[in-house]
């Protein structure tokens, strides 16, 4: 993605050690107002000013009275440059927080809480971005990942698309009769196994009443995945059992599964909007839709996946009552849509917010319409990173070298591990 430096980002980003990246202590967030009288505020992003142009003019036409000054700082540094500024009570007025930093700064008593404005949102959208009890940035449009099917190959056997995990394994057992390979997996990367996996739990206990605190008990070091993930793994196992899943595809990478599902040779391959292109690229009369992951019982569905962003408040800044204006007019249909139009292929979590997607995510849309997307790892906070040691502990399970319950404990020692640090 084209990268657009801003200069007085660039500032902050090459003084190495500076607390106030630019300027004074303080002069970041002081109340400053622009030559027509506008409340200047400065929101701050790692992706591109590309990815939000649609919002920022929306903005500029419902909040007249504010101007939003767009500042990039790049991914590689973007967590030191704010966490030295909102350190010295400095910093941008709106802040784009991923889950594990928006969770660092609410601890900190850096950001304002949003309760209210949050209130707006499903709770698989705020919950990443909740911290004792309250809400401290608001989610932004998300990234997803589902299963992409190859629609004649199901229309032209007769095969139903599957409403729980059970006829999800049926189906990939008649293709297998039929001598076709049912799903296309790069296994040589640890990220489709922990995906696949993680949206079955998510499905059967972390969006059940019994689960939904899992994640900030394990962020707290209070649970652990060994004794409460063990049932519903033990099931998702029959991805292996079945043979759905198999030892020789942990030497196939990421491109050569797509090429198999592009090529015809494979009916269903995991992945998001990102890999769409390439698939009709490299297939052009390939007709494809994407399912959801699904749990034992009927449901919409859930996909992987969760915000790109969370907008969150400055506490120390002067303008929170301009700041506020803006992301009370992002908590809006239309203002979820203009954000969306420089992202589409992502969902909203906003409620009623709802958008024309392609009709490559058609069989998906119910579990996008309910904000049945879910990022386990998002509310892992410190710990965030040990997804990593998930996915290469799952390989090491598929190869049978070891059993589920160590599988699982070695995750727990490396979580536990980070969150001592």
């Amino acid at each position: 993605m084209k990268k657009k430096i801003i200069s007085v980002v660039l500032c902050a980003a090459m003084a190495a050690g500076v607390l106030a990246g630019c300027g004074a202590k303080g002069s970041d967030s002081k109340s400053e107002k622009t030559s027509d009288g506008k409340t200047k505020i400065r929101m701050t992003y790692w992706n591109s000013e590309d990815t939000v142009k649609s919002l920022l003019e929306y903005l500029e036409k419902e909040v007249p009275d504010v101007t939003v000054e767009f500042q990039f700082i790049d991914n590689s540094n973007y967590d030191t440059v704010v966490d030295t500024q909102l350190s010295a009570e400095e910093g941008p007025d709106i802040i784009c927080e991923s889950p594990a930093s928006a969770l660092k700064h609410a601890k900190l008593g850096y950001l304002e809480e949003l309760d209210e404005l949050g209130a707006k949102y499903s709770e698989a959208g705020t919950n990443v971005y909740s911290y004792d009890g309250g809400v401290y940035a608001l989610p932004g449009i998300s990234w997803f990942e589902g299963i992409y099917f190859n629609k004649q190959m199901f229309e032209e056997n007769n095969i139903a698309l599957p409403t729980t995990f059970d006829e999800y394994i049926d189906v990939c057992k008649k293709f297998q009769e039929l001598g076709v390979k049912p799903l296309a997996a790069g296994l040589k990367s640890w990220e489709p196994m922990l995906k696949n996996s993680m949206a079955f739990v998510a499905a059967e206990y972390l969006s059940t009443e019994e689960g939904k605190n899992f994640g900030e008990e394990y962020r707290e070091g209070k649970t652990t995945l060994e004794g409460n993930w063990n049932p519903y793994l033990e099931k998702w196992s029959e991805m292996i059992t079945e043979g759905i899943y198999t030892e020789d595809m942990v030497g196939i990478d990421h491109d050569q599964a797509l090429e198999e599902f592009a090529t015809g040779k494979a009916a269903m391959f995991c992945s998001g909007p990102w890999d769409l292109e390439t698939i009709q690229e490299k297939n052009p009369e390939l007709v494809i839709d994407m399912m959801p992951f699904y749990g034992t019982k009927a449901s919409d569905g859930w996909l992987i996946g969760g915000p790109g962003c969370g907008f969150a408040v400055n506490k120390s800044s002067e303008n929170k009552e301009a700041a506020m204006k803006v992301l009370e007019a992002i908590s809006t249909v239309e203002g979820q849509k203009a954000f969306w139009q420089d992202n589409q292929g992502g969902s909203s979590y906003l409620e009623g917010a709802e958008f024309d997607l392609p009709e490559a995510y058609a069989s998906a849309s119910k579990a996008l319409e309910a904000g049945n997307v879910y990022c386990p790892w998002n509310e892992w906070g410190d710990a965030a990173s040990a997804h990593e040691t998930y996915g290469t502990q799952m390989q090491s399970y598929l190869l049978g070298e070891q059993d589920l319950s160590t599988t699982l404990k070695n995750v727990d020692a490396s979580v536990k591990e980070l969150l001592e640090k």
